[in-house]
């Protein structure tokens, strides 16, 4: 039976997205040029084109606007991560590759990201949505994993999502200590995420990493 097919945008639903898309693309420039807190509402809906009441038909607020720029970047840094991740000559570059995505990006305008960690990751904001977005990032760790776990070198005791979690657990660790903590610098972190990458994945070695016979 094939699937019924989609129905055509209408001209409402279109203007929305774009209005929606303008939105967030001006919020972007702002935070990225003069910083969060002294972005004003009044200035995005003047750089998207809209009036000042119509953003609220779109966001609560400022924060749930960070929110929504922050997923549409992270949700970019996801395939590009994959893709070289994919291209990658081992695990350890392969996991190197996805979250130095990431780190890059908090690279380009450290202050803002170091407010994205402060609001997003360590206060209470829109649990739900944080909670999908990181359950995408780990998903992009499993896929990592995958080829490895088929072969036999990562340990089959251990479930895909309590080793990506692990794994990811490092990463935050080190983004929140060059960002937020400030007790690294970028490099330090970059160094530190790799070392510790490389104790857990002698952890979770199988064996075929080991050596041994299954």
């Amino acid at each position: 039976m094939s699937a019924a097919p989609s129905q055509p945008e209408s001209l409402r639903e279109r203007n929305k997205r774009e209005k929606r898309a303008r939105i967030l693309a001006a919020a972007r420039h702002l935070f990225e040029r003069q910083g969060f807190e002294a972005t004003t509402a009044r200035e995005i809906c003047r750089r998207a084109g809209i009036g000042t009441g119509t953003l609220f038909l779109y966001v609560r607020d400022k924060r749930e606007l960070l929110f929504l720029v922050f997923r549409n970047e992270a949700r970019d840094r996801f395939r590009s991560g994959r893709e070289k991740a994919a291209a990658a000559p081992n695990l350890i570059d392969a996991l190197m590759s996805l979250f130095g995505e990431f780190i890059a990006f908090y690279a380009r305008n450290p202050a803002l990201s170091k407010l994205i960690v402060e609001e997003l990751f360590l206060r209470d904001h829109e649990p739900n949505a944080m909670g999908a977005l990181t359950a995408e990032y780990l998903g992009c760790i499993e896929d990592v994993l995958a080829g490895p776990r088929s072969r036999g070198e990562l340990r089959s005791d251990v479930t895909p999502l309590e080793q990506s979690a692990a794994l990811f657990a490092h990463y935050s660790f080190w983004v929140q200590a060059w960002l937020a903590g400030a007790v690294a610098s970028r490099g330090q972190a970059e160094a530190g995420l790799r070392r510790a990458l490389e104790l857990q994945l002698e952890g979770l070695a199988g064996a075929a990493a080991r050596g041994t016979p299954t």
